[in-house]
């Protein structure tokens, strides 16, 4: 049996307000950092938008509630 393991770094830009563990990455795709999965879009009634948990966010009602992502000071 053969295995692959591919490793893909992202920069995280901004993160959602009230859910710390969901964050923007450069590339415009929503990731879930604790278990390291992209977040799928979705269509709702035609409109855009995320699942997170069991209520559906439009990236209209997301785009107020992110905030960007403060580089924190590492002396090493």
């Amino acid at each position: 049996m053969n295995s692959i393991s591919i490793t893909k770094r992202i920069e995280l830009v901004y993160r959602i307000r009230g859910y710390n563990y969901l964050c923007f990455g450069k590339d415009k795709k929503l990731y879930n950092i604790r278990t390291g999965r992209m977040k799928k879009r979705t269509i709702n009634n035609c409109t855009e938008g995320y699942w997170i948990g069991r209520k559906f966010y439009s990236l209209k009602v997301l785009r107020p509630m992110l905030e960007k992502i403060s580089e924190e000071f590492c002396p090493f």
